[in-house]
């Protein structure tokens, strides 16, 4: 009896796995801007990605999975809320439009 309960003790002992250590935040962060940037990078060639600011927006791709805001804004179409604060602040990529002919919902962007 002796016997078996110290089997019992050795082996639960053995068979515990360590808990893995927790993530830093910032080590989270970094891997979460590489994701969308790799995932960026995969859709422009397809034509998915075409963003009208420098640095492109993140906001069409976690809301729309897409950005049309390039394709839009040359037809005078509303841009999404983080394209319209980028030609604001002057980051626009779009030749011959000013941050003055930009617009914006506020509200909802639609593809």
């Amino acid at each position: 009896m002796k016997n078996i309960f110290l089997f019992l003790i050795v082996f639960l002992v053995g068979c515990q796995v360590p808990s893995p250590e927790p993530t830093k935040p910032e080590v989270t962060l970094d891997k979460v801007k590489a994701d969308i940037q790799e995932l960026k990078a995969k859709l422009a060639p397809e034509g998915k990605y075409a963003c009208c600011i420098d640095e492109s927006c993140n906001y069409c791709l976690l809301h729309e999975g897409e950005c049309d805001c390039a394709k839009d804004l040359q037809k005078g179409e509303h841009v999404c809320v983080e394209c319209y604060a980028g030609w604001q602040q002057g980051k626009g990529n779009i030749p011959k439009i000013t941050k003055e002919q930009v617009k914006t919902d506020f509200v909802e962007h639609k593809h």
